[in-house]
């Protein structure tokens, strides 16, 4: 073999040595880059009243290296909840009336949002496959809203035992949780793919209970007659009532549409 059939030959493997080491660093992408990522999620349960659905999306900032890529993304998390009436528990002190069921009301409402930053790690499993895992931490604001108007039996100014009850508020538990997830991504073209990750939902709810008839109580003037009704306590002057906190961890399945830029 001549030395020119010998240095094209050389010349040639180094073409497809190139070549090959070329397309592996582009089917792996190395370097940074940016995602725009939409999520929906889906509980197979509801828990504290808040819907099994959520909603997601975030700003997602990657760096790819030979071991996988790693990524830090901000954005926010959304689950809301409907409107519910809860059942009136407990039973007034003794000398006074029971619990005026009828016309007793407990309405409330609960909410999960915040912003949230996710971190996570992935790696390749062929050119269109990969799979990761990560945490998501915050997006889990808790709020409760109620408002009670609970009174007792006989609710009139001649009678010594009668009483009312009125309260409402708005706590808030927030707090940075972590929410563990893993899952797997299929690309759909160069500029978009898609996400499925089961991730547990870790939160603190929150839960106001009321004790009924535990207010200082004092006759009350109807404002639309002027007339004297029964006795009504002040306002959230409940000393004795609580907020109950309860830890959650929920499982959900995240799909999320992930747009690369």
């Amino acid at each position: 073999m001549s030395k020119q059939r010998v240095s094209r030959f050389g010349q040639g493997l180094m073409a497809v040595a190139m070549a090959m080491a070329t397309g592996m660093l582009g089917a792996q992408e190395l370097g940074f880059s940016k995602d725009l990522k939409i999520r929906t999620a889906w509980a197979p349960q509801a828990k504290d009243n808040l819907r099994q659905s959520s909603l997601g999306f975030g700003l997602n900032f990657a760096y790819t290296t030979a071991a996988g890529t790693y990524a830090a993304e901000v954005g926010y998390y959304y689950k809301t909840g409907d409107i519910f009436i809860e059942p009136v528990a407990g039973t007034p002190p003794a000398g006074l009336d029971p619990v005026d069921l009828p016309n007793a009301g407990d309405s409330r409402r609960n909410q999960l949002d915040g912003l949230a930053l996710r971190l996570s790690y992935s790696q390749k499993i062929d050119a269109d496959w990969s799979w990761q895992a990560g945490a998501m931490l915050g997006g889990t604001r808790f709020k409760h809203e109620y408002f009670g108007d609970v009174r007792g039996q006989n609710w009139v100014a001649t009678n010594p035992t009668s009483w009312r009850d009125t309260y409402s508020g708005t706590p808030v538990e927030g707090g940075i949780k972590v929410s563990p997830y893993v899952g797997t991504s299929w690309k759909l073209n160069g500029h978009s793919s898609l996400e499925i990750n089961l991730m547990l939902l870790n939160y603190t709810a929150v839960s106001y209970q009321h004790k009924p008839g535990t207010g200082q109580y004092a006759l009350d003037t109807d404002p639309a007659s002027d007339a004297t009704v029964g006795r009504i306590a002040p306002h959230n002057a409940f000393p004795t009532d609580t907020l109950t906190k309860s830890n959650r961890l929920v499982p959900h399945l995240e799909f999320g549409y992930v747009f690369h830029f």
